[in-house]
């Protein structure tokens, strides 16, 4: 799998290590993102699936 931000509780990291997407069935990684006040999204910690649009607030 790929790195862990250093920035990441890595408690939460390595239970979702081996975890996989509910919507796709693909892996699921840790982002760290900004901001965005056009689709209301707080800034942060969250796990993330790259092919589509799941995500969940660590």
């Amino acid at each position: 799998m790929g790195k862990v931000a250093k920035t990441a509780d890595r408690a939460k990291a390595a239970e979702t290590a081996e975890q996989i997407c509910p919507k796709c069935g693909k892996p699921i990684r840790i982002v760290k993102r900004i901001r965005n006040r056009e689709l209301n999204i707080a800034g942060g910690m969250y796990i993330s699936c790259s092919a589509c649009d799941y995500a969940e607030k660590l």
